[in-house]
């Protein structure tokens, strides 16, 4: 049992790595038979075809035009008897080429990319059945002599709609074609033609009616013979049963990159790195599906028509879009292998920067490919493209919140108020960054939920970063009951900043104890401290024990923590001091006789001679600051050489003199 499931282990780790290698062993041999590709070799041997073979191509004036193009319909005749006879892979090249040499004879400029090669040959074959059936006469085409005194540029074919345009710009400026309109008016002139008997070997009443039938090298044609009459029969421009067993095959292949994207998502790594190269399999599988085995396939069931036209628009949009998804893990797997260096942490704010400048990079590689596959396929790509200066604004209309999202996390990266980890707070609510993205920053808060904000509102609110701070500030009112003496009071205050300046993870130059004042149920003391510390548990623990030990001086002094209460005190009332009332009352009547009543001002002389006369620090307190930094400063003081006194101990012994009795 254990054996059996090391065994599947293994064959599910290989799974991807076989399919990788068996779509490449598809495309090596899709590469090897493809019949441009060893058209294009030179060898000795026999089955090979050499340009040298066939008829040259001249361009150079319509007559050279209309000759090659005879020319090469008779060797398309001649191979197509060899073919008809015996299905070699030498006929097919031959036949290849001979296709390609015709379709490089018209004009195809406003045919999409993808159809041109087959809009091409289905334009030769019916002007092979033309010109099989009427005899075109060369004589009446210009040739290069003819062309001095004619300047026209276009030249109709004698009986036929059939025209020739020298071609003006491109890279075949100069030559003459056959015009882009053939691909409309040969049908329709072909179709009057039809009660006219065609010339020809060939066992068929057509070429456009054989060409559909052939096949490629590897389907005997004894098959096609013993097909029944209902599958030979044309859909789409195509015999049925070859349409049957081109989508009978793109099924299969659909249901194999389902069974690969399914695996995929139940053996995906953790890592980054690991997961884009497993990821990547997919899109490398559809693109060797898509541009390899169903060209190959179709190639040799010999597709034709309408039909090949969906194909390749299919297989055209297929590909670009692999192309597009490669692209864009491509670029994402080679800046994570950049902030896989030492120097960058995995989740720091540079990290976050290169995936974001990875992910824009990306979308415009995207959107530039999917722009190249969309043109391939006919749509007008270049033309909304170039409509967009019109557009302009309204697309930015359009996509404002967008581009302002997308600015603001840029913003927010140059900037730099919060890194990903970072706890802040902002608009009423707090929690820590986990991600800065092309759209949104997501912070976790304190009660583990998501919070989303869009990156254009997050930019412009008032962020609030604690992960700057230096030290931690801890402000706190303690209050203590009224029944509290003035001396219990200076003792729990002296004691409390004594605890607090002694305490290793509060900053002592920063400590502040103080009486601030009475409340409604409490004398109230005033606590400021900051403790140095960036990390929030240790926050907290160092305020905790700081609180604990208030606690125990509070006890210690023999008073208690107040409380909002109401005391009654039940006595016999003394009156207030008669005779020390009478004595206020007769020191202001004084005050206004004299003219020297302080309201609403004090007068100017008194508030001079009161300056400064209030006794402070009071009386038994220890030193002063300065009383305490002068014994410090004497002690650094030089002494002055050769028995010499400064003026300051001269002023200081004159003043010692005059104080003693």
């Amino acid at each position: 049992m254990r054996i059996a499931t090391t065994l599947q282990g293994h064959v599910s780790a290989l799974l991807p790595w076989a399919l990788c290698a068996a779509f490449l062993v598809a495309m090596m041999a899709s590469f090897l038979s493809h019949p441009k590709t060893l058209m294009a070799q030179e060898s000795d041997t026999p089955e090979v075809v050499h340009q040298s073979d066939l008829s040259p191509l001249r361009t150079d004036s319509p007559r050279d035009l209309l000759a090659t193009f005879l020319a090469v319909r008779d060797d398309m005749e001649s191979s197509l008897v060899a073919y008809t006879t015996e299905n070699s892979v030498e006929g097919a090249m031959r036949l290849a080429l001979l296709s390609d040499q015709m379709v490089s004879l018209f004009d195809l400029a406003l045919v999409p990319a993808v159809e041109r090669r087959e809009t091409g040959i289905e334009t030769a074959t019916y002007l092979m059945d033309i010109f099989g059936r009427i005899d075109p006469e060369l004589g009446s085409v210009p040739d290069l002599d003819g062309l001095e005194s004619d300047a026209s540029d276009s030249f109709r074919i004698a009986g036929t709609p059939i025209r020739i345009v020298r071609m003006t710009d491109g890279d075949r400026e100069g030559e003459f074609l056959f015009s882009g309109t053939t691909v409309q008016t040969a049908p329709r002139f072909l179709r009057g033609l039809m009660d006219i008997p065609l010339r020809t070997e060939l066992d068929a009443p057509s070429y456009t009616a054989l060409s559909p039938q052939l096949t490629g090298p590897l389907i005997p044609a004894s098959i096609v013979r013993n097909m029944p009459p209902s599958l030979r029969t044309l859909w789409l421009g195509t015999p049925l049963w070859k349409a049957l067993a081109v989508s009978f095959a793109v099924a299969v292949f659909i249901i194999v990159v389902a069974r690969l994207q399914r695996w995929l998502m139940a053996h995906s790594p953790g890592g980054r790195i690991s997961s884009l190269l497993l990821r990547s399999l997919l899109p490398l599988a559809i693109l060797a599906g898509v541009s390899f085995a169903l060209p190959y396939f179709s190639g040799q069931v010999n597709i034709s028509g309408e039909f090949a036209s969906i194909v390749e628009k299919v297989r055209s949009v297929a590909a670009h879009a692999a192309y597009a998804w490669l692209f864009w893990i491509g670029i994402r797997l080679a800046f994570e292998w950049i902030i896989r260096s030492p120097q960058i942490q995995d989740e720091s704010l540079d990290a976050n920067l290169l995936r974001l400048v990875s992910g824009m990079i990306g979308m415009i590689g995207v959107v530039v490919i999917l722009a190249f596959g969309g043109q391939a396929i006919g749509l007008p790509i270049l033309s909304v493209l170039a409509g967009l200066g019109i557009g302009g604004l309204a697309v930015a209309l359009a996509l404002r919140p967008t581009l302002e999202n997308l600015v603001g996390g840029v913003i927010l990266y140059i900037d730099r108020p919060v890194r990903v980890g970072d706890f802040c707070s902002f608009e009423g609510q707090m929690g820590s960054v986990e991600g800065i993205g092309v759209r949104s920053t997501k912070l976790r808060a304190p009660d583990r939920t998501l919070i989303t904000v869009p990156n254009a509102q997050f930019a412009d609110m008032q962020i609030v970063n604690f992960a700057f701070c230096d030290q931690m500030l801890v402000h706190e009112t303690i209050g203590v009951r009224y029944e509290t003496e003035p001396d219990q009071l200076r003792y729990l205050l002296a004691e409390m900043r004594k605890m607090l300046i002694a305490h290793p993870k509060i900053d002592s130059e920063t400590v502040r104890v103080r009486f601030s004042g009475y409340g409604s149920s409490a004398l109230n003391i005033d606590v400021r401290i900051y403790i140095m510390t960036q990390d929030w548990s240790e926050f907290f623990a160092v305020r905790e024990d700081a609180f604990l030990r208030i606690h125990d001086l509070v006890t210690e002094t023999g008073t208690d923590f107040a409380f909002p209460s109401q005391t009654v005190y039940l006595a016999r009332d003394a009156g207030i001091d008669t005779k020390r009332g009478d004595t206020a009352k007769a020191k202001v009547a004084g005050w206004r006789r004299s003219g020297e009543l302080p309201f609403p001002y004090l007068p100017r002389d008194t508030i001079e001679g009161l300056e400064g006369t209030l006794e402070y620090p009071p009386r038994g307190s220890s030193r002063s600051e300065a009383e305490h930094m002068e014994p410090l400063a004497q002690a650094q003081e030089p002494e002055v050489p050769d028995g010499s006194e400064s003026i300051e101990d001269d002023e200081r012994r004159r003043e010692e003199t005059t104080r003693k009795p």
